[in-house]
């Protein structure tokens, strides 16, 4: 073991320090001049208590590299800082690391223990990877990545990100997990620093929920960028066939997660491209936000997620037909279909506009003149822009008999009941007793012709049945029943 007190220069054309377990810098000036070499021969570099390490020339190691808060390393142009062991190597630190140069050529890993800033170059030579785990990679705008390819990646298993400019040129992010899947950036917007990673699923809200195991890519591709806005980029997403779950290649596209279970779905499906044999990839332009992205075929996700549908009668000629959207990606629109009872198929009795592509809530109520006496049936045909369409379920209304003269609805109700009173009564007397008797309301109203009544606000009232009477001012009694839910 050499411990070093002193400013040590290197003038050697080569010069290899033996070390069993690890060479100490505590404090010194260690410069090494261009084209020198220092080695640690099965060995380790520890750069502690102010040391500096000037590197012009290489530095070869055979297992980890550490340095403290304290310390530091510089590299010149020509400098590498070249992991070559035959095992699993560590960058160990308690503070980020800047590196100019760094190679990995150890035909296993370098473990980052810490954040690492890279000014020029990143080479994987001989099937190396670099690890993040919960560290970033951060490129400096000039860096560069060498010699990645599908033994040789970023690995990405944690939360750390592999951070590099993105401007108007293709860029490639080589990451990976259990295999290599790279993402190509290409950014005709304003230049920006762009944080990429990748992770072995596809979740229903992008990083939590139910996981997806079919008609996906089962990758997520994490993508963010430094500074919000200006960017429009294409985004290219590469995998291997063993990636595939159920998932049909010739009808694919790029997906962009936008909150909850909301995805911006592909605007059209088309066949994935050939890299090799067993390598594929889509891409997708026209990004400026960013967040998980996925590839997913045509019927992996509904791109309208409906929260409710309710058709009532709200009076004898009147249906009234409400839906609430929670979100909608590329929706062009909805037919509103109907089928009577005498009828065998539904026909298209309306056309309303959907929003698009929407992340917010959108209210629509529609009225269909409607003075059936039988029962009638309603759903939605919910259209997409690339003409692909998805039903509503179907909702059934009664319809008012003509020899009824009292109807209420609906029955059992939650919050309002409806009553429709065929007569020439000018007012009513309303009163409604609970089950056990107990008079819970005792109401007057004036009536016109045709004039619905309505008793709201129930849902105050306790579940249960309940008693209507109703009394005209011709001495008329008419008592129905209904149930409060």
């Amino acid at each position: 073991m050499r411990y070093l007190y002193k400013t040590l220069v290197l003038f050697l054309v080569a010069l290899s320090t033996n070390a069993q377990v690890r060479t100490i810098n505590n404090g010194a000036i260690i410069k090494v001049s261009p084209t020198a070499n220092i080695k640690a021969v099965n060995g380790s570099i520890t750069n502690v208590n102010s040391g500096q390490i000037n590197n012009d020339g290489n530095i070869y190691l055979d297992l980890d590299y550490t340095q403290n808060t304290a310390a530091d390393y510089a590299g010149g142009n020509t400098s590498w800082l070249w992991f070559e062991g035959n095992i699993n190597q560590n960058i160990i630190a308690d503070a980020p690391v800047n590196i100019t140069r760094l190679r990995v050529d150890n035909g296993n890993r370098v473990v980052l223990g810490n954040q690492v800033h890279v000014q020029q170059n990143l080479d994987l030579t001989y099937n190396g990877h670099v690890e993040l785990g919960i560290h970033n990679l951060i490129m400096s705008p000039i860096a560069t990545i060498n010699n990645y390819n599908v033994n040789n990646y970023i690995i990405t298993n944690s939360t750390g990100i592999l951070q590099q400019q993105v401007a108007n040129a293709n860029i490639v992010f080589p990451v990976g997990n259990t295999s290599y899947n790279p993402a190509t950036l290409n950014n005709s917007g304003v230049i920006d620093d762009f944080q990429v990673r990748v992770f072995d699923q596809v979740l229903e809200e992008g990083t939590t929920g139910t996981i997806q195991t079919s008609g996906v890519v089962n990758r997520t591709w994490m993508i963010d960028e430094v500074n919000l806005g200006g960017s429009n980029v294409e985004v290219t997403l590469q995998w291997q066939t063993a990636d595939e779950l159920a998932f049909d290649r010739n009808n694919c596209g790029v997906a962009h997660h936008l909150g909850g279970t909301i995805w911006d779905n592909p605007p059209i499906y088309t066949n994935a491209t050939s890299v090799n044999p067993n390598t594929w990839s889509r891409a997708r332009s026209g990004f400026n936000s960013f967040s998980p992205f996925v590839v997913r075929d045509r019927v992996a996700l509904l791109p309208v997620d409906l929260l409710l549908f309710e058709a009532k009668r709200k009076d004898r000629n009147d249906v009234q037909l409400t839906w609430v959207t929670n979100s909608e990606i590329n929706c062009q629109g909805f037919d509103i279909e109907r089928m009577l009872d005498n009828e065998t198929d539904f026909v298209k009795i309306g056309w309303v506009d959907g929003q698009g592509t929407t992340i917010h809530s959108t209210y629509y109520e529609e009225l269909d003149d409607n003075n059936f006496e039988g029962i009638s049936y309603y759903r939605l045909k919910q259209m997409n822009l690339d003409g692909t369409y998805s039903y509503s379920e179907i909702k059934a209304v009664e319809g008012i008999q003509a020899e009824s003269i009292i109807r209420i609805f609906p029955n059992p109700t939650s919050d309002i009941l409806n009553i429709d009173l065929t007569s020439e009564a000018t007012y009513v007397q309303i009163k409604i007793y609970d089950s056990k008797g107990a008079l819970v309301l005792d109401a007057q109203q004036e009536m016109n012709n045709n004039q619905l009544i309505q008793i709201h606000h129930l849902g105050r009232w306790a579940d249960g049945v309940y008693l209507l009477r109703l009394t005209t001012d011709s001495n008329q009694v008419y008592i129905r029943k209904f149930v409060k839910e």
